[in-house]
């Protein structure tokens, strides 16, 4: 009989030689490519036990996606290939089949995990990146500073050597003196303030608070100016002079004197706004249905896992909604109206859940879910509320191609407190309920029982 972690082994190493194929070519490496594909065989077994931890913890990600900037993998093309391998094989080579997997989570729970690791990969990836560029900054910008104090009583040619570097620098970078008063910026800064200077020079510190600002960004900079600190680095917003808004990584350093008393204040800002809106946009694109804009199943389960951990004493709804009938619409008329319905169909659903605490999602082809949450017995009246106004909001028919069609739904409706079940365990409950309204006839819903789960399940 063979050993099941030798088994797993096998698969960690295939699994590794397929990822290191896939960005291998974009990677500047003096590594051979065998050598490359056993530098990231640790790593796939990293994310192979993150996949099987229980409770899972994506944060290990983070640090697979660091690791690839390490060995010089900083090309986007390197992380585009290596999001695409762990979707497509991780689950496939070191899932629930493998000798890590005892078979008690679906695999739609992997694939569902697969995601969150993917997400921690790219983060850590880009954190790691920006990270590396700043410390590269940083030290230009020390040493432009540097050699600006050592001009005032040198040649004019260190002069013009500081003004060349301190100008031409890719980052932001401004100087104050300790009461916060702006004495000089380069032109990288000023043109991501809008270019104005009488916006930025001459002006002071305080006066760039922003309401986002977390609470210990200012606390951090009074330690910097009394000397209690020597650096500190925050994300941090601004309000350019045209009222929009302006996202930095920002690094601000003490400079002392030749003695060790603080002098100075170097700030280092890069400008981040493009990049903070390409991953809000990512994210939006990665947890939303392409067809309907609703939250998409990865969301729900986020919503739905944050809904069964809640404080003791919340409780949840959760209505499972599949269209009867649908498979007609498809085949008679084509897929084309059937995704036209299906937009319908989730404009209504996402007009019943408006009130605090509701959320709809589609799971995939016809099936929608609805949560709502919310202290003690109200729950169990919310959801059914909220499956009536789902039935009624379907009641009126479809116009699709001159043609008025009728929508029919079968609901199955869990009900219950928060930290009992898991995601999947509500979620089939629901399945299983809700197919029982369908063989009543449809255009219903029923709530769930556990009796007549365990029936259907055997």
């Amino acid at each position: 009989m063979r050993d099941p972690h030798h088994d797993l082994d096998d698969r960690i190493a295939r699994f590794a030689t397929i990822w290191g194929r896939a960005i291998f070519p974009v990677t500047a490496t003096s590594l051979t490519r065998p050598e490359f594909e056993q530098h990231l065989v640790p790593l796939a077994r990293t994310l192979t036990e993150a996949l099987h931890a229980r409770p899972f913890d994506a944060s290990a990600a983070q640090g697979v996606g660091a690791e690839l900037v390490a060995v010089h993998c900083t090309d986007p093309e390197a992380l585009a290939g290596t999001l695409g391998v762990i979707e497509s094989y991780l689950v496939l080579y070191c899932g629930p089949d493998s000798a890590a997997g005892d078979g008690s989570e679906s695999t739609e729970e992997y694939r569902s995990r697969c995601a969150r690791l993917q997400h921690g990969i790219a983060a850590g990836f880009a954190r790691a990146l920006r990270e590396r560029t700043l410390r590269e900054q940083e030290a230009i910008a020390r040493s432009a500073l540097t050699a600006r104090i050592d001009a005032q009583q040198a040649l004019h040619a260190s002069e013009e050597r500081f003004r060349a570097v301190f100008e031409g620098a890719a980052v932001g970078i401004g100087i104050a003196d300790l009461e916060g008063n702006i004495l000089e910026v380069n032109d990288t800064l000023l043109k991501m303030f809008g270019g104005l200077e009488g916006h930025v020079r001459s002006r002071n510190v305080s006066e760039w608070g922003h309401p986002d600002d977390t609470p210990h960004v200012w606390k951090m900079y009074g330690e910097l100016v009394r000397g209690e600190r020597e650096h500190y680095r925050v994300e941090k917003p601004y309000y350019r002079h045209d009222g929009t808004v302006l996202w930095t990584n920002l690094t601000v350093s003490l400079l002392r004197d030749a003695d060790g008393r603080p002098q100075y204040q170097l700030a280092l800002m890069e400008d981040t706004t493009e990049r903070r809106l390409l991953n809000l946009r990512l994210r939006y694109e990665a947890t939303h249905d392409a067809l309907t804009g609703l939250p998409n199943r990865t969301l729900f389960f986020e919503r739905l896992e944050k809904a069964l951990n809640a404080a003791p004493g919340s409780r949840f709804g959760l209505c499972y909604l599949d269209l009867d009938g649908f498979k007609a619409v498809n085949d008679s008329l084509g897929h084309s109206a059937g995704d036209r319905l299906l937009v319908e169909v989730a404009d209504r659903l996402q007009s019943c859940a408006t009130g605090p605490g509701e959320v709809v999602a589609r799971l995939g082809g016809d099936e929608f879910v609805a949560l709502t949450t919310g202290p003690g017995a109200q729950t169990e009246e919310k959801v059914t509320d909220l499956a009536v106004r789902i039935l009624t909001a379907l009641s009126t028919p479809i116009r699709l191609e001159g043609r008025e069609l009728s929508v029919r739904g079968s609901i199955g409706i869990v009900e219950g407190a928060s930290g009992e079940r898991t995601p999947a365990e509500v979620l089939r409950s629901a399945d299983i309920t809700m197919y029982r309204a369908k063989a009543a006839g449809g255009n219903r819903f029923e709530f769930a029982d556990a009796e007549a789960d365990a029936r259907a399940i055997t």
